[in-house]
């Protein structure tokens, strides 16, 4: 049977999953009666210590946090003598670990407060320039990470004796004593041995050790009365004090001892019985464990439990504190709202809550030197100039923390001359200029509309055709179809302009590794900046319609005509030939910190196998809808989950929340934290649940997943109420269908590509985790729009959101129902609801795709097509094998049998990770869904494959043809191995 043993003195054993049981142990009221009866005998004793030491205050304090054990108390002792406890709360860990603390004054007199850590004897002294040092434990790592100013000092499980110090001169802003000393309290954590370990080991390598004999009630004798205590028995000779001098320091010595080891028991003993009261009589009822009818019970009253806690009021609050002012990383606003999500998490309740730094390149304007876009004569005279901050419309835009627009990571330039209509800027709008036209973009300005293709993919387009810069804009065919404007509606106003990146995914001076102190770091030079030659900079329509309806040239077909009052002209140049425009961009890159801030709620049967949700809480400005809809919905969710892990509701699996930052600049945040965490997340991780926004229109839920993931969707929308409260459809799944029905009508449409659009992109094209993004959108037959109107702009604030997205907040209370769900099912659930056959499925439907466009050329070039076709019928044969055997499964089944299939479905997503990336874009791994070459908001199916043709047909490369070649034996390999995984040896 499992112990925690508290040292020196005190034996108490674990009882049923890790948690002591007044029932089990009822001797223990009185032991607890005994010691606080002597507490008082304690506080006297103190007292008079303290008054022949002439102090009159001290405070002893310690911190822990984690999911071995947290806890928070405080003693102080004054005029009065009194003892104050914040609570001690014991949570269930992972290791059996032996507790003690002692005092003493070290010879040495630090000045600063300090951490030492003491590893199997060996100390490391970590100052600190603050006196509250915090040291946190992860016990996702098994181990123990002390954080100081020094570095990281990682304790594992195989070390057999840690002791964490805090040292203080100055808590209470006086000296201890009077000879300056310091005091010192030790937490001792010593993992019980096997005897195996001991005979191994020997005694002399126990040395200072006490083993007890575990609590029942024949031994409970063996505790010692505080008489005993008091009394400064020899097997307490391990807590010492040094420094006094004379018959003084003996008395002095025993009682202080004495003092904090009974703060210690009597804090340990009040902690077992919080943690036994938060727990609850039942530990059967932390988890869902099987397929039983009382489990399914349990899994029910759990969704019911989320259903009705989910409070739409606490997620307006978080939206109205969340966008009060804007949110952009590196900013003041950007560092507070990681502050203040860190203590909304905090205070729910989880398990552990880190926020994780990473000293990134980021990428600003220069608001004294702004950018700007102008028409000049050609003696250089401003004819015009478009805006360089949009105009103030409601009380929360007149804000001077607001950014001017601009586009992240576009370099810092001057282009200057005639100015050319582009279109969308996608590849085969270029291509047509010139083979259609005849028209050359080398030496000119390039001006496109936003929408179709990512925005940085237009910028290196344009760069590929020998631009010398690019201005886009929001046309109003593709943002705007209403009459009004905000703020009378929701449709952008021609001031509005949508800021965004161009940059790639994640920290470019360290790419492929997180960005932490110990990075190497290329130089910028040699970097994607390095290679980005011509400047970028958005415009709102209003200011658009000055520059494209001076134009002149050839009109432009129907496809390329937007909606603005002019007439579209190609170009170059403008009608009167004279006027010339200018591009000038001071935009400035600067090496700065980006936080994440991660929550744990510790798994309790599977804790090594992860459940992911994640938003990111930086935004352009005020972020009401993108993204801060979803964070006001995730920490909504993460409330209600850890009431209901103070209810004794434990999941089975680990559920992981992330906060990311930076990810408007490039996904930087999560990116760098999947490459610091990416061994562990490539084999745990079962699934990441991303929710980049909670809604920009109450109409219809959409959602791109894994094929693996689809089934879970459609559980979870089932068990969620219609956000649309008078319909005839009662669950979001049956309202999903109607409005968004697959091609056959059978289900709700769900979408594969995923592409980098958000936080899923890392986890999923990188890490091989089954991913989900998912939102309430606008009817797409009814407005023919490329995104919401306000996307990224200044007018995308609280009050627009609660005047014209979701005033009553239901269909943001709908998505966090239905995150929430998904994410307690994925977490619970034994069996896990994948299926294999959805996944040969959609692949059996691109190989035909491929076949019907490239068929015939392909058999002209001797593309082994017939292999790849192979490949996929024996992934066809065995994921109907498998899940045959997944249904066909006893209840009876052992835990080995089912863990073993729930990894093989977990594994089966990675089957598709090729480790040597595609052709020229090593970043991306998926070789089944990646970004496209041409827009990374998009996915290709087999992107190798699409994107060398995609070259050979539209570039007119013919010498990449051997290349198709290498990339469809590729996808029939990786095919063929994912096929391997699921059969029961593979080999």
């Amino acid at each position: 049977m499992p112990e925690y043993r508290s040292e020196p003195g005190v034996s108490l054993t674990y009882i049923n999953k890790n948690f002591l049981r007044k029932s089990d142990v009822p001797e223990l009221g009185n032991v607890m009666q005994d010691l606080r009866a002597k507490y008082s005998q304690l506080l006297d004793n103190t007292q008079k210590l303290l008054r022949e030491l002439d102090k009159k205050y001290i405070t002893i304090w310690a911190e822990e946090k984690g999911g071995l054990v947290r806890g928070k108390y405080e003693y102080s002792f004054g005029d009065g003598v009194t003892g104050k406890k914040a609570g001690y709360t014991v949570l269930a860990p992972t290791k059996v670990l032996k507790i003690g603390m002692s005092v003493t004054t070290p010879e040495s007199s630090p000045e600063e407060a300090g951490v030492v850590l003491v590893v199997n004897g060996r100390k490391t002294r970590c100052k600190i320039l603050k006196a509250q040092g915090e040291f946190n434990h992860v016990s996702d790592v098994e181990g123990i990470r002390l954080n100081c100013r020094s570095g990281d000092h990682v304790i594992t499980k195989g070390h057999s004796r840690i002791e964490l110090a805090i040292q203080t001169r100055h808590l209470t802003g006086i000296p201890l004593w009077k000879n300056s000393n310091t005091m010192q309290m030790t937490h001792r954590y010593t993992r019980l041995r096997s005897k195996a370990e001991d005979e191994e080991e020997g005694h002399e390598d126990r040395k200072g050790q006490q083993i007890e004999p575990e609590m029942t009630s024949a031994n409970l004798n063996h505790i010692h009365s505080v008489h005993d205590l008091l009394a400064g028995r020899e097997r307490f000779s391990n807590l010492s004090i040094n420094t006094m001098d004379s018959n003084k320091k003996k008395t002095i010595r025993s009682r202080l001892i004495f003092g904090a080891v009974l703060v210690g028991v009597v804090g340990l003993a009040v902690g077992f019985g919080i943690g036994y009261a938060a727990r609850g009589s039942s530990p059967e009822q932390a988890h869902v464990n099987g397929d039983s009818s009382t489990q399914e019970t349990q899994t029910q009253n759990a969704v019911n439990m989320l259903l009705t806690s989910l409070n739409s009021a606490n997620i307006k609050a978080n939206l109205r504190l969340y966008t009060s002012r804007p949110r952009m990383s590196g900013t003041a606003g950007g560092d507070e709202i990681v502050d203040i999500i860190a203590k909304e998490w905090r205070d729910s309740g989880l398990d552990m809550v880190r926020v994780t730094p990473y000293d990134v390149l980021m990428s600003y304007p220069n608001r004294t030197n702004p950018n700007t876009v102008q028409l000049l004569t050609q003696t250089d005279e401003v004819l015009f100039e478009a805006a360089t901050f949009e105009a103030a419309l409601d009380a929360e835009g007149n804000n001077s923390e607001v950014v001017p627009p601009f586009n992240a990571f576009a370099v810092a330039g001057v282009a200057e001359g005639d100015l050319v209509y582009v279109n969308y800027g996608r590849i085969e709008d270029f291509v047509y200029l010139r083979d259609n036209k005849s028209l050359s973009v080398e030496g000119k300005i390039v001006i496109a509309r936003y929408g179709k293709i990512f925005r940085g993919d237009k910028v290196k387009i344009a760069q590929q055709f020998n631009a010398t810069g690019i201005i886009m804009y929001t046309d109003p065919a593709d943002f705007n179809m209403g009459n009004t404007t905000y703020p009378d509606s929701w449709w952008l106003p021609g001031t509005g302009v949508q800021r965004g990146t161009t940059g790639p995914d994640g920290d470019m001076l360290t790419m492929f590794y997180p960005a932490k102190d110990y990075t190497y770091r290329i130089p910028k030079s040699e970097s994607w900046i390095g290679n980005s030659k011509i400047p970028a900079q958005p415009i709102g329509y209003g200011d658009a319609q000055q520059f494209l309806g001076g134009m002149k040239g050839e009109e432009v077909p129907m496809a390329w005509r937007g909606k603005l009052p002019i007439t579209y002209r190609f170009g170059p140049g403008f009608r009167n030939s004279s006027v010339k425009a200018r591009l000038t961009v001071n935009n400035y890159e600067e090496v700065k910190t980006v936080r994440n801030v991660i929550g744990y709620i510790r798994g309790e049967i599977e804790p090594d196998r992860y459940v992911m949700l994640g938003n990111h809480h930086d935004s352009w400005v005020f972020g009401a809808i993108d993204p801060l809809s979803g964070s006001a919905a995730l920490t909504e969710i993460i409330r209600v989950l850890g009431n209901m892990l103070k209810q004794g509701l434990r999941p089975r699996r680990t559920i992981v929340f992330g906060s990311w930052g930076a990810e408007e600049h490039g996904l930087i945040g999560s990116t760098e934290w999947v490459e610091e965490y990416m061994k562990v997340l490539y084999e745990r991780t079962i699934a990441y649940l991303n929710v980049d926004y909670a809604c920009d229109y109450p109409y219809t839920l959409v959602a791109g997943a894994s094929p693996l993931l689809q089934d879970s969707l459609y559980l979870s929308a089932k068990q969620v109420p219609n956000p649309e409260k008078n319909s005839q459809f009662k669950t979001l799944y049956d309202a999903w269908v109607d409005r968004l029905p697959n091609t056959a009508g059978t289900e709700p449409s769900v979408y594969y590509s995923l592409g980098s659009g958000s936080d899923m992109a890392t986890f999923y094209q990188r890490a091989g985790v089954p991913s989900v993004d998912m939102w309430f959108t606008y009817d797409d037959d009814r407005w023919d729009i490329l995104s919401y109107p306000t996307y990224h702009s200044a007018y995308e604030t609280f009050e627009m959101f609660t005047k014209f997205i979701d005033p009553n907040f239901n269909y943001t209370l709908a998505m966090s129902q239905m995150w929430a769900i998904m994410a307690w099912d994925l977490s619970n659930v034994e069996k896990l609801p994948f299926d294999a056959t959805r996944y040969a499925t959609a692949i059996q439907n691109f190989v035909d795709s491929l076949k019907k466009d490239f068929g015939s050329v392909w058999q002209e070039q001797d593309v082994n097509i017939e292999a790849l076709q192979s490949a996929v019928n024996n992934l066809t044969a065995s994921t109907n094998a498998f899940k045959i055997k997944i249904d066909s499964l006893p209840k009876d089944a052992s835990p080995l049998t089912i863990r073993m299939l729930n990894d093989k479905m977990i594994q089966f997503e990675r089957a598709f990770i090729d480790p040597e990336g595609l052709p020229d874009r090593r970043i991306y791994k998926h070789v089944m869904f990646a970004p496209s070459l041409y827009d990374s908001y998009s996915d290709n199916s087999f992107p190798g494959v699409v994107d060398t043709m995609h070259d050979i047909q539209i570039n007119k490369r013919a010498d990449k043809w051997n290349l198709l070649k290498q990339q469809v034996s590729v996808a029939t390999y990786t095919i063929q191995s994912a096929a391997n995984t699921l059969d029961d040896v593979g080999l």
